[in-house]
C-alpha cells in the first residue's frame, strides 16, 4: 500500500512537472503558429535604390513585408511606422548590431544598442539641442549661411563644394566655436569618416557577416578588406573627437572664445566617462548631420534649377514680406507660408536617408494580425511613405502648392517630417538641422537666381536629376547658373560676411 501511495504521488509530480513544462510551450507555440507577414521567398536583396524595391514589394504584399531569411519587416505606410515605432517604441528602439559596427567599437551612439549607456549618451544630446535652448545656434548659423552665399556669388562653379562646406561649419561653428573650412585636414577627415559610415550601413560588409572570425585574420587574407575600413573609419573618428573638442577646450581656457562643447567640459572636468560622452556627442553630431544637411540644401538647389516658375513665385513672396534691403532671419518664418512649403516639400520628395537606420524589436509582437518575431530589423522606407498616392496626388513630382491646400498648412510639427525618424530613435539634433536646412532656402531665394547653365552655343545644358543609390541619397554631380538676383542684395551679402 505504502508503495502504491509512492508511486502515485511520484507519478503526480511527474504530471505536474509536465504541465509546468508544456504549457508555456504550449502558448509559445501557439503564438509562433501564428503567421508573420507576406513577402518575397529567398528574395535577392538590393544593393541599389533598395528603395524603389521595398516600394515594389509593398504594391504586391501589403503595408507589412516580411524577410523571413533575416527576420526583416519592411512597411511603405507611414501610418505602421508610427504604431509601431512610436506608438510602441518601448519595443521597437533597439538597432541591429552587425559585426562591422561591432569591430568598430559603436563610435557613432546613432548605432548603439538601446541600454542605459544609450539613454545616457541621449541625455547629454538632449541638454544640447532641446528646442527651447537651440537660439544659441543662430549666430553660427547665420554667419556661416551668409559665407555660403558669399561663396555661391563669388565662385558659383563651386556650388557642390560649397554646400559640402557650409554642412560642415554650422557643426563646427555652432558645437566648438571654430571656423573649419573645407580645405582643413579636419573637415577631409570628416568626409572620409562619412562615406565609410554609409558603407557600415549599407549595404555592409556581407562576407565578414557570413564569417565574422575574419576578424581575427590579417587585412591580406582573402575578404578582409573590412580591415582597412575599420582602420580608418576608427582614425578618423579618434581625430574627429579629439582634435575640434581639444581645440574648443584650449580657446575657452585662454580666453580666445567660448563654445558649447567646451563650456559643457568645463562643467564635468573631473570626470572621464562624462568628458568622453560629450566627445562622442560632438562627433556623432558632426556624421550625422553634415552629409544629411548636404543633401537636403543640395536637393533643393536642384529644385530651383529645374523650376524656376517655383523659385519667382517664393521670390515675390520674399520680396512682399521682407523687401530687398535687408537678408532674412528667422522671425521671417512664419511669414513665409510658400517658402516653407518649399522646405517641406524638399524634406518630402528627397529625404537624406530614404530607409532612416533600423529599429529592432526586443520582444515578440503582434500588429494587424500578424506575428513580429523578436529582433526583428523594422525598417522604415521613408521614401516611399513620402510619395504615397493616397496621400501625396502626383507624388513623384516637385509641388509645393501641396502644402499650401493643406487643412493645417504649411507650418506642421517638426515630428511630421518625416525625414527626421521616428520614435525614441528621431533624430535628436532636428530642431538644429530645421533651422539650418530653412534659413539657407529662404537665403539663397532672396538672394540669388538659379538656372540651366548654357554651352558655348547659348543653349541650356541638360540636367538628368540623377541621384545617389545607397544609404544617403544625394544629387549626382551636374551644372547650374547662379547669379545675384540684383547688385543691392550683393551687396547686402558681402557686408554681412565683412562684418563679421
Amino acid at each position: 500500500m505504502a508503495s502504491t501511495s509512492t508511486l502515485l504521488l511520484v507519478l503526480s509530480g511527474i504530471a505536474a512537472f509536465a504541465v509546468v513544462l508544456y504549457l508555456p510551450l504550449r502558448r509559445r507555440q501557439s503564438k509562433f503558429a501564428l503567421s508573420c507577414p507576406p513577402g518575397p521567398e529567398s528574395p535577392d536583396m538590393p544593393i541599389l535604390d533598395a528603395w524603389v524595391k521595398y516600394q515594389e514589394w509593398g504594391r504586391e504584399y501589403g503595408n507589412l513585408v516580411y524577410i523571413q531569411e533575416k527576420n526583416m519587416l519592411i512597411t511603405n505606410n507611414s501610418q505602421v511606422a508610427v504604431d509601431l515605432l512610436e506608438k510602441r517604441a518601448r519595443i521597437y528602439s533597439d538597432r541591429e548590431s552587425s559585426a562591422m559596427i561591432r569591430f568598430c567599437g559603436e563610435r557613432v551612439i546613432t548605432l548603439q544598442r538601446y541600454s542605459n549607456r544609450w539613454r545616457k549618451s541621449r541625455k547629454t544630446f538632449n541638454q544640447i539641442f532641446r528646442l527651447s535652448a537651440n537660439d544659441r545656434f543662430y549666430p553660427a548659423q547665420y554667419t556661416k549661411i551668409h559665407e555660403f552665399l558669399h561663396s555661391l556669388i563669388a565662385t558659383p562653379e563651386k556650388f557642390m563644394q560649397h554646400t559640402v562646406a557650409l554642412s560642415q561649419g554650422v557643426i563646427y561653428a555652432a558645437l566648438y566655436g571654430l571656423d573649419i573650412g573645407y580645405e582643413d585636414p579636419l573637415a577631409r577627415k570628416g568626409v572620409t569618416a562619412i562615406h565609410i559610415f554609409g558603407q557600415i550601413l549599407y549595404p555592409g560588409f556581407p562576407t565578414l557577416e557570413r564569417f565574422p572570425w575574419l576578424r581575427f585574420m590579417p587585412s591580406f587574407f582573402p575578404g578582409c578588406g573590412f580591415h582597412k575600413a575599420a582602420n580608418e573609419f576608427t582614425q578618423n573618428f579618434d581625430d574627429l573627437d579629439n582634435i575640434p573638442f581639444d581645440r574648443a577646450v584650449n580657446n575657452l581656457k585662454t580666453g580666445a572664445g567660448s563654445s558649447v562643447i567646451a563650456e559643457l567640459a568645463l562643467e564635468h572636468e573631473g570626470s572621464p566617462a562624462e568628458i568622453e560622452l560629450i566627445k562622442a556627442m560632438g562627433s556623432t553630431s558632426f556624421v550625422a548631420a553634415s552629409d544629411t544637411t548636404m543633401s537636403s540644401m543640395s536637393s533643393f538647389l536642384l529644385m530651383m534649377t529645374l523650376h524656376p516658375e517655383v523659385q519667382a513665385k517664393a521670390q515675390a513672396e520674399i520680396d512682399r514680406v521682407i523687401g530687398r534691403d535687408r537678408l532674412p532671419t528667422f522671425e521671417d518664418r512664419q511669414s513665409l507660408p510658400y517658402v516653407e512649403s518649399i522646405y517641406l516639400e524638399t524634406m518630402r520628395l528627397h529625404p537624406p536617408v530614404p530607409l532612416g537606420v533600423g529599429h529592432v524589436s526586443t520582444e515578440d509582437d503582434f500588429y494587424e494580425g500578424y506575428h513580429i518575431p523578436k529582433g526583428c530589423v523594422v525598417i522604415a522606407n521613408i521614401w516611399a511613405m513620402n510619395r504615397d498616392p493616397d496621400v501625396y496626388p502626383e507624388p513623384d513630382k516637385f509641388i509645393p502648392e501641396r502644402f499650401l491646400r493643406s487643412p493645417d498648412g504649411p507650418f506642421m510639427n517638426i515630428n511630421d517630417v518625416y525625414a527626421y525618424g521616428f520614435g525614441r530613435r528621431v533624430c535628436v539634433g532636428r530642431h538644429m538641422a530645421d533651422n539650418t536646412v530653412w534659413l539657407t532656402i529662404v537665403s539663397v531665394l532672396a538672394t540669388l537666381d538659379l538656372r540651366k547653365a548654357k554651352d558655348s552655343n547659348g543653349n541650356e545644358i541638360d540636367i538628368p536629376g540623377d541621384f545617389t543609390e545607397t544609404f544617403f541619397r544625394q544629387p549626382k554631380p551636374y551644372q547650374s547658373f547662379i547669379t545675384p538676383r540684383d547688385a543691392r542684395v550683393r551687396e547686402l551679402v558681402f557686408a554681412a560676411v565683412e562684418k563679421k
